[in-house]
């Protein structure tokens, strides 16, 4: 299996296993990365088929 490679604090690599799909550990990874938004994405339209507005569970007003 692949490694992270991403630069540590001390300007080593990173010897940590990718997630699948990326290129990154979850550590390195990020939020904004690719992987990370196709999840939020992902999370998004599963709370939009259940009729609830966002991720956190808010109703939507009738």
């Amino acid at each position: 299996m692949a490694k992270c490679g991403a630069r540590t604090k001390t300007g080593g690599r990173c010897q940590r296993k990718v997630v699948t799909g990326t290129s990154r550990c979850r550590v390195h990874q990020g939020a904004w990365s690719a992987y990370g938004v196709a999840q939020r994405k992902e999370k998004e339209a599963q709370a939009k088929k259940r009729g609830i507005r966002g991720i956190r569970g808010i109703r939507k007003k009738r």
